[in-house]
């Protein structure tokens, strides 16, 4: 039995064939599982990944991204790249934070400020510390001229006796 077919029949039927042939390599895309971590941990992870990217890391991310000749080479790459870039915008603007004029300027003035503070601190504790050395210095003095004079009759000053502790009796 043989089998007439015309070119147009022909030409579907080979398409066919080369899609079915096509497939053969095909693997379905897995199915994904919906992630039940929190934010934070979420953010947590996202943060490890970061840290574990260093220079050599990210030297061999570019080696790879060079190699790549197929899209899908780079679709697997994608998650490696946005992590890199973020690590990297990262970096720059904490150095243009750090390097900017202002933040010098902050940082010099903290610096004053904190010298400043000791300096004041030192300047109040001296002066405390002598205004209650004199305090002290003045009450010992008192009570050691109040000895002095009640316990020997030498040192009784020439006015005392116009002060008299006894009340007198009329």
């Amino acid at each position: 039995m043989l089998i007439w077919l015309d070119d147009l029949t022909l030409q579907v039927l080979c398409k066919i064939y080369k899609v079915c042939r096509g497939m053969a390599n095909y693997e379905p895309p897995s199915i994904s599982v919906p992630d039940k971590r929190s934010r934070a941990e979420v953010r947590e992870d996202f943060e490890r990944e970061l840290e574990e990217l260093d220079l050599s890391a990210l030297e061999d991310l570019k080696q790879k991204a060079l190699d790549a000749s197929e899209p899908e080479e780079f679709f697997d790459l994608k998650d490696d790249l946005e992590n890199s870039l973020v690590k990297f915008l990262r970096f720059y603007s904490a150095f243009e934070d750090l390097n900017s004029e202002e933040s010098r300027k902050v940082s010099l003035k903290e610096k004053e400020l904190k010298l400043d503070a000791r300096h004041d601190w030192s300047n109040k504790f001296r002066l405390f510390f002598f205004r209650v050395l004199a305090s002290v210095l003045l009450v010992v003095t008192l009570f050691g001229i109040g000895y002095i004079e009640n316990r020997y009759d030498w040192a009784k000053l020439p006015m005392t006796k116009y002060f008299s502790p006894t009340v007198t009796q009329p």
